[in-house]
Order: C-alpha cells, then sequence, then structure tokens
C-alpha cells in the first residue's frame, strides 16, 4: 500500500472504504462474517442479492471461524446479526516484508 501511496496512485475504493481486500463488491470467496457484515452496511443490494442466491442454490458462502479450516459451522447470510460481529476480527492483516523493500528500493 505505501509503494502505491508513494507512487501517487490512488488505492482502489474497497481499500479507501476500510476493506484489505479489493475483490468484487459482495465476493462469493469471502467467509468471513465482518467482510458480510461491512458489504451488508456499505453496499445492502448486493448483499441482498447474495443472500437470496444463497438460499436459491442451497450453499452457505460465511463461515463462524473464516481462520478454522478444520471444520467451521456454515452460516447463512440472511441470518448475520451484524450488531454481533467485530467488523475487523478475522481478515487477514498484510504486514510490509523484505520484498516490500526491495521493491521500494528498485523504484
Amino acid at each position: 500500500h505505501a509503494i502505491i501511496d508513494r507512487a501517487g496512485i490512488q488505492m482502489g475504493a474497497m481499500y479507501r472504504l476500510g476493506y484489505k481486500n479489493s475483490n468484487c463488491i459482495a465476493c462469493p470467496k469471502a467467509t468471513a462474517p465482518s467482510y458480510w457484515a461491512r458489504i451488508q452496511r456499505d453496499f445492502p443490494h448486493a448483499f441482498d442479492r447474495m443472500a437470496k442466491l444463497e438460499r436459491e442454490l442451497g450453499v452457505t458462502i460465511m463461515r463462524e471461524d473464516a481462520r478454522r479450516h478444520d471444520n467451521p459451522r456454515k452460516l447463512w447470510l440472511d441470518q448475520l446479526d451484524v450488531t454481533a460481529v467485530d467488523m475487523g476480527a478475522d481478515e487477514p492483516d498484510y504486514e510490509c516484508s523484505l520484498m516490500c523493500h526491495l521493491a521500494s528500493e528498485q523504484i
């Protein structure tokens, strides 16, 4: 992010809204309740579309704990209680590494 900022390039809209990834809006690959709570808040029509599609297809996208890969409990989007979700808890944080430093040096 810092490299892009220093280059004078504006971050994508999803990053400017505070999302940690710039996926498509209401990304069907996203499983974190915090992501879906933010989508419900920021893009209610997209959220509703995905919630209806889940029910039509009979599959769930969201997982109770997106970090657990062994057997997390599946949750329906239309049953999400946004008041009970920590909206930053389960998306991965990104840190600068040696690769970022090397890229900065080349720039």
